[in-house]
C-alpha cells in the first residue's frame, strides 16, 4: 500500500510538471502568432485599443507576460477572457469540464460495456453465427469515424425520429438532464472505441479460456457465470485495461469534434470557439485542462492493474 501511494504521488508530480510544460509551450507559441482578439473589434480608437492591451498586460515584453502568467497559474488563476471582458477563465473551464466529463463518462461506459459484452459473447460462441455477427459489427463500428456517426445520429434521431426525441439530441440550455441529451453524443464518441475493445476482448478471452486453471474450474462443476467472470474474464481484462489509457485519451480529444457538432457547451466547443475568436487565454487554459485530464486518465488505468492482478506491485 505504501508503495502504491508513493507511486501515485510521483505520478501526480510528473502530471503537474507535464501540464506546466504543455501550457508553457502553448503560451509561447500562441504569442508568436500575429494579431490578437482586439483586432476583430472595429470602430475603436487607438486609445481604447491601447487601454485594452494594457489591462491584459499584452503591451509588456513576452518574458514579462510569461512570468506574470506563471505567477497567476500558481495561484490557480488562468486569467480573463479576451473576448468576454471580466469573465474569469478558471471557473468557466471548471464548469465546462463537468459537462465534458458527463459526455466522456457515458462514452466510456459505451466503450467498456458494449465492447466487453460483444467480445465475451464472440469468444464463448467462437466460429458460430453469433461470433461472426459480433466480429463484423466490431469491424464496421471501428471503421466509421466518430464524426460520421455523430452526423448520422443527428439525422436519424433529430429528424426522422423527432416525434419521439423532440430534438433532445441537440443541446438545450442548462444541460440539467444528461439522460435525455447525452445518449447520441456518447454513442457517437464511444462506439468506434467499443469496437476496438470488443476485438481485443475476444482475442484475450479465447486465449484465457484455453488455460489449465479455466479447464480445472469447468471440471470442478462451477457455474458458467463464475467461470467466465471470476476466472476467465478477470485475467482477460489485463490487456484490455492496457489500452484504456490511450482510449480514454482518444475520447477526451475526440470530444472536441463531437461537442462542436451537437452544440454541447464543454471544453471541446469552447476550444473551437476560442480559437476562431482568437481568445488565446482560453486556448491556453483548455490545453492546460486537457493535459491534466490525459495524465489523470492514464494514472487511473495504472492504479487498476493491481486490482485485477495482485501480482502487480508498485
Amino acid at each position: 500500500m505504501r508503495g502504491t501511494l508513493l507511486y501515485i504521488g510521483q505520478r501526480l508530480i510528473l502530471i503537474a510538471i507535464t501540464t506546466v510544460l504543455v501550457s508553457s509551450i502553448v503560451f509561447l507559441l500562441l504569442h508568436q502568432i500575429p494579431g490578437n482578439a482586439f483586432l476583430n473589434e472595429t470602430r475603436q480608437s487607438p486609445q481604447t485599443l491601447a487601454a485594452a492591451l494594457h489591462h491584459y498586460g499584452l503591451d509588456l515584453p513576452l518574458q514579462q507576460q510569461y512570468a506574470n502568467w506563471v505567477q497567476a497559474v500558481i495561484h490557480g488563476d488562468l486569467g480573463e477572457s479576451l473576448v468576454n471582458r471580466g469573465v474569469k477563465i478558471t471557473p468557466l473551464l471548471i464548469r465546462e469540464t463537468s459537462v465534458s466529463a458527463t459526455v466522456g463518462f457515458f462514452a466510456l461506459l459505451v466503450t467498456i460495456g458494449l465492447g466487453l459484452i460483444l467480445g465475451v459473447i464472440a469468444a464463448l460462441r467462437q466460429n458460430t453465427w453469433v461470433d461472426y455477427v459480433a466480429s463484423s459489427t466490431a469491424v464496421v463500428g471501428y471503421s466509421i469515424p466518430s464524426f460520421v456517426l455523430a452526423i448520422f445520429g443527428l439525422l436519424v434521431f433529430g429528424h426522422y425520429f423527432f416525434i419521439w426525441t423532440q430534438g433532445t439530441v441537440f443541446y438545450t440550455p442548462g444541460f440539467t438532464s444528461p439522460w435525455t441529451q447525452v445518449e447520441v453524443p456518447a454513442l457517437a464518441l464511444g462506439l468506434p472505441y467499443a469496437s476496438y475493445v470488443a476485438r481485443l476482448t475476444r482475442a484475450s478471452m479465447l486465449e484465457t479460456i484455453r488455460t489449465d486453471y479455466v479447464r480445472t474450474a469447468w471440471a470442478k462443476g462451477l457455474k458458467a457465470r463464475v467461470v467466465v467472470t471470476r476466472h476467465a474474464l478477470r485475467n482477460a481484462l489485463i490487456p484490455v485495461v492496457t489500452i484504456l489509457g490511450p482510449l480514454t485519451t482518444g475520447i477526451i480529444t475526440g470530444s472536441v469534434v463531437i461537442e462542436n457538432i451537437f452544440g454541447i457547451p464543454g471544453l471541446g466547443k469552447e476550444f473551437i470557439t476560442s480559437i476562431t475568436a482568437r481568445d488565446y487565454n482560453i486556448v491556453i487554459g483548455v490545453f492546460t485542462f486537457y493535459a491534466a485530464l490525459v495524465g489523470l486518465a492514464n494514472l487511473t488505468v495504472d492504479v487498476i492493474y493491481p486490482v485485477l492482478d495482485p501480482r502487480i506491485r508498485y
